[in-house]
């Protein structure tokens, strides 16, 4: 669209102006217009995006979608135009399109004897081009058209051009004739016989996608079979908004669409000849472009991200959009379609988890990777089934005095053919999938088990300590889960300390937040992990309701010999005190730095020190009876850092 104001249309009838003749069968013409439900008082939802399609495809200042009514034209759409056009039958071209059920196309009004002195064109507003789409009702009758403007001459609309104009006039009908079905449908009845969607109309509604306009995935797979059997080399891009959930969270779902739509107009009006175009997912968008070279496919890319960049949704100017691009090209990496488009899906999603706006090419190690990731989901599932995790537990212990308080319970992995896995092994894969919340629940329900049973056998306040996945917040009810956890196994609240780390909670802030509230008032313990190794731990602890810090092993480790990290020791253990909050030391290995936390009153610890995580069976042997957890030999920790 231009960015000067378009002149106002005239008002006034010119002599001499020829006048479209009333086409036959105008009585059932003007019922069909009536089924759609347009009163011409405002714009219909949905069609203005193809409007403004058709000004980027066409590069014209003027577009609109005009229905022709019985004495009067009136707007369902339309760009370019200003405040104060003529809408009289009698001067509008498009009341002329409507007879010739056929795409209009006037090259330069001023030259055809039925528009030069119409006073669109011999007005200030100098219309010289148009061009103009019949939209035929389901019964064919013409209730309005498509059309383009300009105020020069164009001679050189093609045969590609029509065929271009009269794809945007099926979309647009498309959407109409889905407002007229869902208007008869909330009226209770049903479209009259003589207006159902007939079969070939049906097909191309499954061809395109309503939001955009543009065709859809299974329209674009055949594109790129037709490219491909064709023997030509082309480049297929698959482009993904950047944080698109977070639009729509904090903007709403509107603004969301606004800018999926954007984004397809984009990308229409940066394809030139050859190239095809499609939504083929929620914020997911494709192109094929014919001729594209190994050298060429980054540079196109990047610029068509720098120009989606560019884009800002409306109302939001200060909010920017990026997206990102993976590629992959024919006939270098797949001769097949269905190939194709998963080796361009794969190279996107090595190009996401790089950067955001980032561009990454198809290479086979990235198949190889993928087929690494199936087999390891596999591998989780068969898992999960077969009942192949099992608990290690570490204890933690009161520095002052080397009491057990209890113990922290980690998840292990016995695999049939590799043996014991640390969870260095196995955890990000599992955290990323569908099973974390099921085998989180399983955590909860062994290790609220295990404490039961040790409490029962004399370790009266004996507190267990379990990690949580992020997506257990996402999924059912964690506090109910907890709570018939609880119940089932005869333990009090207070004997079980959840896990949290700070990710979690910024992953899903509203959700963690009033999930772990509803714990904390159960009386279940909030333990937050790996304090101080992020950015928003100290704001996180005057929202979140922690009952425990616990000290990253880095500062542990570090503190004798680092005066900042034992500056940062001390400042945590100040906060836990005026915070009312515990505080554990992690990864406590030497008796130094046992003595080094206990002199400047560090509550509680954990480390290789007091124990390695071991089986159950280990753990209860060496609990027995004792009130003291005895520290380990120096052989004894070195052995089980090898296995942990």
């Amino acid at each position: 669209m231009p960015d000067f104001a378009w002149p106002k249309l005239l008002t006034k009838g010119g002599k001499g102006m020829k006048c479209p003749p009333i086409p036959p069968h105008e009585k059932d013409r003007l019922a069909a217009l009536d089924s759609y439900g347009l009163d011409g008082q405002g714009t219909v939802a949905g069609l203005t995006p193809l409007v403004e399609m058709a000004l980027r495809v066409f590069n014209v200042p003027m577009a609109a979608v005009n229905m022709i009514g019985a004495d009067s034209v009136f707007f369902a759409a339309s760009a370019g135009f200003g405040d104060d056009v003529d809408k009289r039958r009698e001067v509008s071209f498009c009341a002329h399109t409507i007879l010739q059920g056929a795409t209009m196309v006037v090259p330069d009004a001023t030259h055809d004897d039925r528009f030069h002195d119409n006073p669109l064109v011999s007005g200030p507003t100098n219309i010289r081009f148009y061009a103009g789409v019949p939209l035929l009702s389901a019964e064919g009758h013409a209730i309005g058209v498509l059309c383009i403007l300009d105020t020069v001459p164009y001679d050189g609309f093609s045969a590609e051009d029509r065929v271009r104009l009269s794809d945007l006039a099926h979309m647009v009908m498309d959407r109409l004739e889905i407002r007229r079905i869902a208007m008869a449908a909330s009226a209770g009845r049903t479209a009259a016989p003589n207006r159902v969607v007939g079969p070939e109309h049906l097909a191309h509604l499954a061809q395109i996608d309503a939001l955009t306009g543009l065709p859809n995935r299974r329209q674009f797979y055949r594109a790129v079979e037709a490219a491909l059997l064709s023997g030509r080399a082309c480049g297929l891009l698959m482009v993904d908004v950047d944080g698109f959930k977070d639009i729509n969270n904090i903007l709403g779902p509107a603004a969301g669409d606004d800018v999926l739509r954007a984004i397809g107009q984009l990308l229409v009006a940066e394809a030139s000849g050859g190239t095809a175009v499609a939504r083929v997912g929620g914020d997911e968008f494709a192109m094929l472009v014919c001729g594209l070279t190994a050298e060429a496919a980054k540079p196109f890319a990047r610029q068509l991200l720098a120009t989606i960049s560019e884009l800002a949704p409306i109302g939001h100017e200060d909010m920017r959009i990026s997206a990102s691009c993976g590629i992959a090209l024919s006939p270098r990496d797949a001769q097949e379609p269905v190939e194709l488009i998963g080796d361009a899906d794969l190279a996107l999603h090595a190009a996401k988890a790089e950067a955001s706006a980032n561009v990454a090419l198809y290479s086979p190690a990235l198949r190889t990777d993928a087929m690494d990731r199936r087999l390891s989901s596999i591998d989780l599932h068969r898992a999960v089934v077969n009942g192949e995790f099992l608990l290690f537990y570490q204890p933690q212990v009161r520095l002052s005095d080397g009491a057990l308080i209890g113990a922290e319970a980690l998840i292990r992995w016995m695999h049939p053919s590799r043996g014991l896995l640390s969870p260095a092994s196995f955890l990000p894969a599992l955290e990323g999938s569908a099973l974390a919340p099921q085998v989180g629940r399983w955590v909860i329900e062994e290790g609220c088990a295990q404490a039961a049973r040790w409490r029962r056998q004399g370790a009266a306040d004996f507190r267990m300590a379990v990690n949580l996945f992020a997506s257990q917040f996402r999924t059912g009810d964690l506090p109910r889960e907890v709570e018939e956890s609880l119940a089932r196994h005869g333990l009090p609240p207070e004997a079980l300390e959840l896990e949290i780390t700070e990710n979690i909670v910024l992953s899903d802030h509203s959700n963690a937040i009033d999930a772990l509230a509803r714990l904390r008032q159960m009386g279940v313990r909030i333990a937050f992990d790996d304090f101080g190794t992020g950015y928003a731990s100290l704001s996180l602890l005057t929202r979140c309701p922690v009952s425990c810090i616990k000290l990253d092993r880095s500062f542990v480790q570090a503190m004798l010999h680092a005066p900042r990290e034992a500056a940062v020791i001390a400042a945590i253990l100040e906060m836990g005190r005026a915070l009312d909050m515990d505080v554990i030391a992690e990864g406590i290995e030497t008796e130094a730095e046992r003595a080094y936390l206990a002199e400047r009153h560090c509550p509680e610890g954990q480390g290789y020190l007091f124990g390695r995580p071991m089986p159950a069976e280990e753990f209860e042997a060496r609990l027995g009876q004792a009130a003291v957890f005895v520290p380990q030999g120096a052989a004894e920790r070195d052995a089980g850092r090898r296995v942990c």
